[in-house]
């Protein structure tokens, strides 16, 4: 066999092994898209099997996004005497700390505009605020959950609460617990557990895009938690904003005290979508108390 003839021959079996590895690659390719595209129909098919309900309220959590702001909630002086008579029938509680009429106003004209089909409430002590949160939302679910049932409360809320009928009550760790209850649309009120945990508890929820509205409590000025949030969620806004403050007459009538030395725990309202925090604000907030 002649030199050129061996040149041949090799150049002939190249050609052919590029054939083959072409016709493999190729294969390949063809299979990605069809695992690309029966992957897409199997979301599309999700989607569609999604409840009207469901995609009703995540139309509604993303249009109404822009009255969650304190502007829009500094405005909301129409809703107060419906407020003020729904308390009215509620006998007053002063002394006990808690979450004031004032600081509960400013949940309920933030939440109304999304009429939310359930409220998850982490936090109950006595029951005052989910006593609120049952006559305000009639037609909401209120789930409420308290961490310890031999709490010396315990007593009081579940004799406050027990003619209720929209109203769920829980023990255990709302960690864990919220997350399993929380729908499209829900809206969220912590009050326990405290500080970066609480904090750490609103951003889970928010993660998941389901919340219209989260607030939580015991924010006051300069404490760590308040100056993260201020740092870190632009669209933020807090219950001391003095923007609210008309709304505190609503707790002279509630206070029956001579005198009173009222004390604000501050809420502050963490409305969607979740910011973007950077990889030091993670940490932080992951290893913060």
């Amino acid at each position: 066999m002649t030199i050129e003839q061996r040149h041949q021959k090799r150049r002939s079996r190249f050609r052919r092994a590029c054939d083959e590895a072409g016709a493999l690659v190729e294969s390949q390719i063809f299979h990605r898209q069809q695992s690309k595209s029966a992957g897409l129909q199997a979301q599309t098919s999700d989607l569609s099997r999604m409840s009207a309900a469901d995609s009703g309220h995540l139309s509604q959590v993303t249009h109404h996004s822009d009255l969650l702001c304190k502007s829009a909630v500094a405005q909301s002086e129409a809703l107060m005497p419906e407020y003020q008579r729904i308390i009215e029938a509620i006998p007053p509680e002063a002394g006990f700390g808690g979450i004031w009429e004032s600081e509960m106003f400013l949940f309920y004209a933030a939440v109304k505009p999304f009429a939310p089909k359930q409220i998850l409430e982490s936090g109950r002590a006595r029951g005052k605020s989910t006593l609120i949160l049952a006559r305000c939302f009639p037609e909401s679910r209120i789930i409420s959950v308290e961490y310890e049932r031999e709490s010396e409360n315990t007593a009081a809320a579940e004799t406050k609460l027990k003619n209720e009928s929209n109203v769920d009550l829980l023990y255990g760790d709302s960690r864990e617990i919220l997350p399993e209850r929380l729908q499209i649309g829900d809206a969220v009120l912590i009050d326990g557990p405290k500080d970066f945990r609480a904090l750490r508890l609103a951003v889970d929820l928010l993660q998941t895009r389901k919340p219209c509205a989260v607030f939580v409590h015991d924010f006051p000025p300069n404490s760590p938690q308040r100056k993260f949030v201020e740092q870190n969620f632009s669209n933020a806004f807090f219950g001391d904003d003095r923007l609210f403050d008309r709304f505190q007459s609503l707790d002279a009538a509630r206070d029956p005290r001579p005198n009173p030395q009222r004390r604000y725990g501050i809420f502050v309202c963490l409305p969607p979508p979740l910011p973007k925090l950077n990889w030091s604000a993670r940490f932080r907030l992951r290893f913060s108390d």
